[in-house]
């Protein structure tokens, strides 16, 4: 079977098309939507991750819990589950969830409950994502819940609720993967075919200051042609990757510096930044990460960067872990 050739990264692929237009307007205004919590152990994530369905016992989320009405109707329109499950999720529906989840942070922040305020941001930040309903487990879980009102006298149980989606994840992986997929390729469309055709005069050209990581960016490419035993295809995402954290996330920070250039601050841009612009997979994160340690270890063998700042960044690359169950936040 011929190797398949990976794609590249939805969002570099915009952030390309859009460079010039990106640099006219450099200093871009970005808030944050997540505040800055209490760190929780990844063993900690993964089992609050499992507990989420428990949310949908709340009172905020039980005043929309979906009726045995609604879901009849929309058992018989349609025969496959996650069609069903799409086809409860109105427009109206989606606002009132956004709502109800956000008055719950809201509660679960005041109440110090750490635990359920990282499952409630958990769900909201995956419906930033514009996913398929039918992959939120909350909604899946909501969905079951009323199923089960109409077949058992007995209320649901969270362990009925994760033996249920484990059994939903198990039949439906396939297609709904499809569903995922053709949403992606709209979402990718619909970016290409929303951006303007930006041309800048000469004028207009001259005032774009340069990065001012310019000239090291040329040396690490030049490094990755004569020292490493990397095909092209490698070297150019490598390149763009590393250009994501120094022309895009130092840009927004206003480092110009490389001795402004701090750990905490690479850190930050692997477990948030990138992840809440770049929207990237798990391949896209682990291949980023891979990349920025290319460079560290370019930047501390060239002495560019000071080795013991190099070494401290390196260190946090090692568990990797840790960076991707941020995608689950």
């Amino acid at each position: 079977m011929a190797k398949k050739k990976k794609q590249k990264k939805a969002g570099l692929i915009k952030r390309q098309k859009n460079r010039q237009q990106k640099k006219v307007s450099q200093k871009r205004k970005i808030q944050a939507n997540r505040p800055v919590q209490k760190k929780l152990s990844p063993s900690k994530v993964k089992q609050n991750l499992k507990n989420l369905p428990s949310l949908i016992f709340e009172p905020e989320l039980k005043k929309i819990a979906f009726s045995c009405e609604q879901v009849e109707s929309v058992k018989e329109q349609h025969e496959k589950v996650p069609d069903q499950i799409d086809a409860l999720v109105t427009q109206e529906f989606q606002l009132q969830l956004k709502e109800q989840l956000e008055a719950m942070k809201i509660r679960f922040d005041q109440e110090g409950d750490l635990n359920k305020g990282m499952m409630v941001q958990a769900i909201l930040y995956f419906m930033e994502q514009e996913a398929s309903p039918a992959l939120n487990q909350i909604v899946v879980a909501m969905y079951f819940d009323a199923l089960n009102k109409i077949e058992q006298e007995e209320p649901t149980t969270l362990k009925q609720l994760n033996l249920l989606l484990k059994e939903y994840d198990a039949t439906w992986s396939s297609y709904l993967q499809e569903k995922s997929d053709f949403l992606e390729k709209q979402k990718e469309q619909n970016a290409v075919s929303s951006e303007p055709d930006v041309t800048l005069t000469e004028e207009e050209e001259s005032l774009i200051a340069p990065s001012p990581f310019e000239d090291l960016l040329e040396e690490f490419s030049e490094y990755m042609n004569v020292d490493l035993p990397l095909d092209d295809e490698t070297k150019e995402r490598t390149l763009e990757d590393v250009e994501v954290l120094f022309n895009d996330y130092f840009d927004e920070k206003e480092i110009t510096q490389l001795e402004e250039i701090r750990p905490r601050r690479v850190k930050n841009f692997l477990e948030a930044w990138f992840i809440h612009n770049m929207h990237p997979t798990k391949e896209d994160l682990e291949t980023m990460i891979n990349s920025l340690e290319t460079f560290f270890k370019f930047a501390s063998t060239k002495d560019k960067i000071e080795k013991d700042k190099c070494e401290e960044i390196l260190k946090t690359f090692e568990d990797k872990e840790i960076f991707l169950s941020n995608l689950n936040l």
